[in-house]
């Protein structure tokens, strides 16, 4: 299938926290350690930072011509897909501060949000809704809106 629409959103604090946490690790921890275990430490901790950045780096949205494809990471894993069809209404929105960033359960349901405010509230034919962080969340919306305007009528 053809993408139509591709984003990406980096995890920024992330990607500032887990080094600093490394070299934290690594001067208070440090000094009590022989050089051996020094590296060992600081090893396993870098591929523990490695695996979460992977993971939980960045957040890619991508639409094509059936559905709405989100997910986490340089894996590929967490993904998940929402198809048109069961797609009722989408709008632009703001995610609050408090709500964080990641994978969370909000009052209004679950938001996927890798950094910044904006967000696409989308409520599924089933009532339920969900929000998508976006850098640029109108043109996200105006992409899923148009892709929604090219389904054919049950």
């Amino acid at each position: 299938m053809q993408t139509k629409y591709q984003t990406r959103q980096w995890v920024a604090l992330l990607w500032i926290m887990l080094p600093l946490l490394t070299l934290g690790v690594s001067i208070f921890d440090g000094r009590n350690l022989a050089v051996t275990q020094l590296l060992q430490s600081l090893l396993l901790i870098a591929v523990i930072n490695l695996l979460v950045l992977g993971i939980f780096g960045h957040l890619t949205i991508k639409i094509n011509e059936h559905d709405l494809q989100w997910q986490f990471g340089i894996f590929g894993w967490p993904k998940w897909q929402l198809k048109f069809s069961e797609i009722a209404h989408v709008e632009v929105c703001q995610t609050m501060w408090f709500e964080g960033k990641g994978i969370r359960f909000t009052r209004e349901g679950m938001l996927y949000n890798a950094a910044g405010k904006g967000a696409v509230r989308i409520t599924k034919a089933d009532g339920k809704k969900i929000r998508i962080g976006s850098a640029e969340p109108e043109v996200l919306c105006a992409q899923i809106s148009a892709q929604l305007s090219q389904q054919p009528k049950t």
